[in-house]
Formats: structure tokens, C-alpha cells, sequence
């Protein structure tokens, strides 16, 4: 009996224990990510923060972190008290770094970088297509993010939306960050080759004396070119270049360029560096009565060597104007269907000299090989990932 007592007891006094507040986090916090064509600061304003506060906060960060090579899906957090203040803003550009932009007590921002301990691993691939580039990366248990690497190193050779074959082969050695165990983010690929019927080619990672960074075949030649062998990554070409039968106008006419078919917002890259010359409505194909013909929204840039590309039927612009400098890749606009157009494509023109040619047949040009004096280098370099790419499956920690 006296035991039970005693068990009342306890639970009597525990029970009527003041019990510790809850703490509560007087902060808001509102998160997000970058979507396509979109600025940090400009995502950050659909986050209702204010415009002062925005670019002031930008600003900051833009001192350990170059905003220009942000990327769709580039998330944030920002962390605000009740009366709208930033207190801090972090960047999440990848699994590895944090940028941080925070609030000190005399209301001024200073930055920190937070970095996850990695260790960096060198492994080896290799694939066959038979569906696709993507699957079949997928099929090796690794992720798109390696495929779409591996693509842009073959880009100006092969159209990967068109060409690969069944039965075509890839080999690579890359580079893998881990956490312990666990897998953090793909490095670069060293070393890769691929083969397909008559095309059998070894893209050499070099890394000049000047720190520029490209990838080279085994005698220095460059495999970036001056074009891009397609501007944007399209379903089917819907119409090649030459005469055909245009289906508004029902008339036979000279179509002096490549149409591409694409999802409506696929983003248009500048095929090559250059400066933009036109951004605007501009006419070009055949007209109809009553009907607002031409190529719609329109970019045309000026390459060197007396050359220009025209990018037609927009569905809108990106962030470059009229004498702006844009580099290979940069995102000048987004497919539509504006002008003299029966759905979503990109027209796309090569002129040269100011006539047209096919982009499907231009005699694409190399970019700038291994400097001379380096050679030597670069061959001690090349000779020892042929190696590794040719060796079995390896995990090298670095």
C-alpha cells in the first residue's frame, strides 16, 4: 500500500512541474530556388522582400560569389524578423559550398563561406547507347548531370538529339566528390571517348599555363569550335534548309535556313561569341494579307569573320539588348511561335558575308590549339589519362 502511495506521489509532483516554455523562433524564414532565365534578385523580389534591401544584400554577396554562373535550381534562404529586416541570406549554388550574407549588430553585412568536408574520387564509365545518351548513363548507375557533361564535351561534333546511334560507345574517367560515403556532387571529366560508325574520337582535360581550361585531341587541336552544331535542345528539325512548299502561304520558296521543333520556353543559346545587331519584330518570309508575317520576335548577333546567326519566332527575349557582347551558350532568348509560324520552332540562319548557308553544312572552325611551348606538357598530360582511361575500373582517392 505504501508503495502505491509513494507512486501518487511522484506522479502528483511531476505533474504539477512547471513545464519550460517552448521556445520560439521570432524569425521568418522564405526560400526558393532560381528558375530558368531568372536572376537572384529577381527571385528574391517575388519573395516580397524589398527592393533596397534586395540589392543591397546582391551586392554583397556578389563579392565571394559570381552571380553570373548561377543556374536554374540555384535555391536560397533568407532569414527576416518581424519587421521585414534581411538578417541573413544563404546561397546554395551546389551540395558543397554555402554562401552566406549576414547581419551584424551595428546593421552592417558581412560574408562567410560554409564548405562541406569532401574527398574527391576518380572513377571510370563505360556505356552503350542503345535508347539514348541519358538512359544509358542511367543504365550505368550514374546520374543525367554526368551525361549532359559528357555531351557538352562532343557538342560541336555530334548533335545529341539526333545523332547517337544504337550501339554507340562511351568511355570516361571523371572526377566524384563523396562525404564519407555519401555522394555529393559530380568533378570534372578528365578524359573521354566516343565512338560512333566512322567517328572514333579522346577528349584530352588541359589546363594551359594561363589557367584556361578546355579539352583537346592528342595532337592539341581544340574540340570547341566557333558554332554550335545546334542552338538549343529541340524534339525534331521540322523543316531543312532550301526550297519547300510554305503551308500559310500554299507557295514554293527558298527557306534559307533550319527550323527546329521545340517545346514552347526551350531556351535559345548564341550559337557563338558575338555581339547582338537586332532584337525586334522582323519580317523575312513570304507575307499573307491581314496577317502580321515575318519571323516574329527576332535576334540576329554578328560572329567574326563576316558572319551572323538569326534566331526567329521568339516567344521572348533574355536579358541581352542590342550592342550587348554574348558568349557561346549565353541564353538570348526562348522558342515561340511568333510571326508567320503554324507552332512552336526555332528559325535559325547562318550568313556568311551576308548570304545564307546551311547550318547543317557549315565547315565549322576549331578553336585555338595547345600552345607550342606547351606540348610537351600537354602530352605527358594526355598520355597519362590514356592510361587511365584504358586501365580496368579504379577508385583513386585524391
Amino acid at each position: 500500500m505504501k508503495y502505491i502511495i509513494w507512486l501518487l506521489a511522484l506522479f502528483f509532483l511531476f505533474s504539477c512541474a512547471k513545464k519550460e516554455p517552448e521556445e520560439i523562433d521570432p524569425f521568418i524564414y522564405r526560400t526558393g530556388s532560381l528558375k530558368q532565365g531568372e536572376t537572384l534578385a529577381e527571385a528574391l523580389k517575388q519573395k516580397d522582400i524589398k527592393n533596397t534591401d534586395v540589392y543591397k544584400i546582391v551586392n554583397k554577396l556578389d563579392e565571394i560569389y559570381n552571380l553570373r554562373r548561377s543556374h536554374p535550381g540555384d535555391s536560397f534562404k533568407v532569414k527576416l524578423d518581424s519587421l521585414d529586416v534581411i538578417h541573413e541570406l544563404a546561397y546554395f549554388p551546389d551540395k558543397i559550398n554555402t554562401y552566406r550574407v549576414i547581419r551584424d549588430t551595428a546593421n552592417l553585412y558581412f560574408t562567410k563561406i560554409d564548405t562541406l568536408p569532401v574527398n574527391k574520387v576518380i572513377k571510370k564509365c563505360d556505356g552503350v547507347i542503345i535508347s539514348s545518351l541519358y538512359q544509358a548513363m542511367i543504365d550505368q548507375d550514374e546520374g543525367p548531370s554526368l551525361a549532359m557533361a559528357l555531351s557538352e564535351i562532343f557538342q560541336w561534333d555530334i548533335d545529341f538529339n539526333i545523332d547517337p546511334q544504337k550501339g554507340d560507345k562511351f568511355h570516361l574517367v571523371y572526377e566524384q566528390f563523396m562525404n564519407e560515403d555519401k555522394f555529393v556532387k559530380y568533378g570534372e571529366i578528365l578524359v573521354a571517348q566516343y565512338i560512333s560508325g566512322k567517328y572514333n574520337k579522346i577528349a584530352y582535360r588541359y589546363e594551359s599555363n594561363k589557367g584556361t581550361t578546355k579539352y583537346y585531341n592528342e595532337n592539341g587541336e581544340s574540340f570547341q569550335k566557333a558554332f554550335l552544331k545546334s542552338p538549343l535542345n529541340y524534339k525534331r528539325i521540322s523543316s531543312y534548309f532550301g526550297k519547300r512548299f510554305h503551308p500559310i502561304t500554299k507557295k514554293v520558296w527558298m527557306h534559307n535556313g533550319v527550323d527546329y521543333a521545340a517545346a514552347y520556353g526551350t531556351p535559345v543559346e548564341s550559337s557563338a561569341d558575338g555581339t547582338i545587331i537586332h532584337r525586334g519584330w522582323k519580317g523575312g518570309h513570304p507575307t499573307v494579307k491581314g496577317r502580321k508575317g515575318g519571323y516574329g520576335k527576332t535576334i540576329i548577333i554578328r560572329h567574326a569573320n563576316s558572319y551572323k546567326t538569326l534566331y526567329g519566332h521568339l516567344s521572348k527575349y533574355g536579358k541581352f539588348k542590342v550592342g550587348d557582347r554574348v558568349e557561346q551558350h549565353d541564353i538570348i532568348g526562348y522558342v515561340g511561335s511568333t510571326g508567320l509560324s503554324t507552332g512552336n520552332h526555332l528559325h535559325y540562319t547562318i550568313y556568311h558575308h551576308g548570304t545564307a548557308i546551311n547550318p547543317l553544312k557549315l565547315k565549322n572552325v576549331s578553336g585555338p590549339p595547345v600552345p607550342k611551348d606547351e606540348m610537351e606538357k600537354f602530352k605527358i598530360v594526355a598520355d597519362s589519362l590514356k592510361t587511365l582511361l584504358f586501365s580496368p575500373d579504379s577508385f583513386t582517392e585524391m
